[in-house]
């Protein structure tokens, strides 16, 4: 499926740069990059790259939800984050200079502008504040990666369930509707988020359901008791 054209949203007046890596870029660096970066509508299914493609670029997602996925020794995929408003993707493919080790794809529509690497490279070089953002935004995705590993050890399922529905629905409340998480997943998703089988995390979703902690309508969440979900999760105090 090809990927549909948009306007281009302008760097010089993206509401995301300002909380983004590209915050002190001076205004020649943001008009440079705007008028070299591209940009694309992604329909929910399409992927942004390949785990293994030649990475020749960052990826900016401007609107929408991207999963990062990776593929096991068993085949399976496993996500190993969920990416939103103003992320960047495939800079540390690019300042390794390896393949991208994830692959992309789009949750929901989307829309992401792409910087080239010749255009990274120079923000690289030129701009002293650049790499501190970059190293800063990799020990961020470091130390998430790390508490992840930890919380899949020592945590049972129904911990880390109900850990992973806290942290979508902080991230992804719904405007409109408070209580509802605003990121449509499948049981399949839910359960590689988790790390466990598919038939493991329905059981437990039905089981919070059932306990009117969480409501469930086909794909959405509803969170109806927070405090439970907590004290379930193990958070502490």
């Amino acid at each position: 499926m090809r990927k549909k054209k948009v306007e281009f949203p302008k760097c010089e007046t993206c509401p995301k740069r300002s909380s983004s890596v590209f915050c002190d870029l001076s205004e020649e660096e943001v008009a440079n990059m705007s008028a070299n970066k591209g940009c694309n509508f992604y329909k929910r299914g399409q992927n942004l790259f390949y785990e293994g493609s030649r990475a020749i670029g960052v990826h900016c997602i401007y609107e929408g939800k991207v999963k990062l996925t990776k593929l096991g020794i068993d085949g399976k995929e496993q996500i190993v984050k969920i990416a939103s408003d103003g992320e960047v993707l495939g800079y540390n493919s690019l300042l390794s200079q390896m393949p991208y080790n994830v692959s992309a794809e789009a949750l929901d529509d989307a829309v992401v502008c792409f910087v080239p690497v010749s255009i990274f490279s120079e923000l690289i070089d030129g701009n002293k504040d650049f790499p501190r953002r970059m190293m800063q935004l990799m020990a961020k995705d470091t130390q998430d990666m790390e508490k992840r590993l930890t919380n899949w050890m020592q945590k049972s399922v129904r911990e880390r369930l109900a850990e992973v529905l806290l942290l979508l629905h902080n991230r992804y409340p719904d405007k409109e509707k408070p209580q509802v998480i605003d990121v449509r997943l499948s049981r399949e998703e839910i359960a590689n988020l988790v790390g466990t089988a598919t038939e493991s995390a329905i059981r437990y979703l039905s089981e919070l359901n059932t306990d009117k902690i969480i409501e469930l309508k086909g794909k959405e969440i509803i969170i109806l008791n927070k405090e439970k979900l907590v004290y379930i999760a193990n958070l502490g105090d």
